[in-house]
């Protein structure tokens, strides 16, 4: 039979609505990122569960020849309340329901995408305002490992010298790239033209953060990632390195033309 229903329970990430008032939306769990579509506009009585940023057990009816998946019921399991806290809660979120949407949830680690967006969006209730863009740091971070995309943070890329060889450092990382380079290196680069602002700096201390964030939950990672004198090296990084694996700039973090790294 081509048509079946199904069951699956998962997390909306996101929500569009058609000129008809239609709702398109996309829903991770386990199995898969889904594409549902919910018919009916505003009298459908799916509409307030089917929002970005709530778990819930949904039935679909899903034609399998024709790969159409209709949105037939929905019952509200968690709501992130937190979130709602701020802007930048909210901005926090999108961008990470974005940056899964962009890498396919890992490549299709399907579970392990669903358990580290769910653990971020509890853990955001916790945190203030000014700290809530930071959590998001340590998730993007966190997330560059099951995509294999966290760099060498010992030794350099294109010569092999170790970090902790003498004048290896500061080094550079190249923007929109995942490759961290010795001070040498980086030198080169930049006498054959490119220019500094297209590279960030890193030191021993950056570097030892960076290690530290992994063994950490994302709150846990706050103390590290709050610090002054390494803030904004470690932020441009992971943020450079995010972009990179999400193949472009995530619009969530340029509502106002500008990465909040840069505000």
């Amino acid at each position: 039979m081509a048509q079946r229903n199904e069951r699956y329970r998962g997390l909306f990430l996101h929500a569009k609505d058609t000129a008809r008032g239609d709702r398109i939306l996309t829903f991770l769990c386990n199995e898969g990122l889904l594409s549902l579509f919910m018919f009916g506009g505003p009298k459908s009585s799916l509409r307030s569960a089917a929002l970005p940023f709530i778990v819930a057990d949904v039935e679909v009816y899903h034609d399998t020849r024709r790969e159409f998946i209709k949105l037939t019921g929905a019952n509200v399991f968690e709501v992130f309340d937190g979130i709602n806290k701020s802007f930048s809660h909210m901005q926090s979120a999108c961008a990470a329901s974005e940056f899964l949407i962009r890498t396919s949830a890992f490549g299709g680690e399907y579970p392990q995408a669903l358990s580290m967006i769910t653990a971020l969006l509890r853990e955001l209730a916790n945190v203030d305002e000014s700290e809530a863009l930071l959590v998001l740091s340590a998730f993007f971070w966190n997330a560059l490992s099951p995509l294999g995309l966290i760099p060498d943070l010992l030794s350099c890329e294109r010569c092999g010298r170790s970090f902790s060889e003498k004048n290896s450092l500061p080094g550079k990382l190249l923007i929109n790239e995942s490759s961290f380079l010795c001070h040498n290196c980086a030198e080169e680069f930049r006498q054959m033209g490119l220019s500094t602002s297209a590279m960030l700096p890193f030191d021993e201390k950056v570097l030892t953060c960076l290690r530290s964030i992994t063994k950490l939950s994302y709150s846990e990672a706050l103390p590290l990632l709050k610090s002054a004198s390494l803030r904004p090296e470690i932020i441009a990084i992971i943020e450079s390195l995010a972009e990179s694996a999400a193949e472009g700039p995530l619009q969530s973090l340029r509502v106002f033309g500008e990465t909040f790294y840069g505000t």
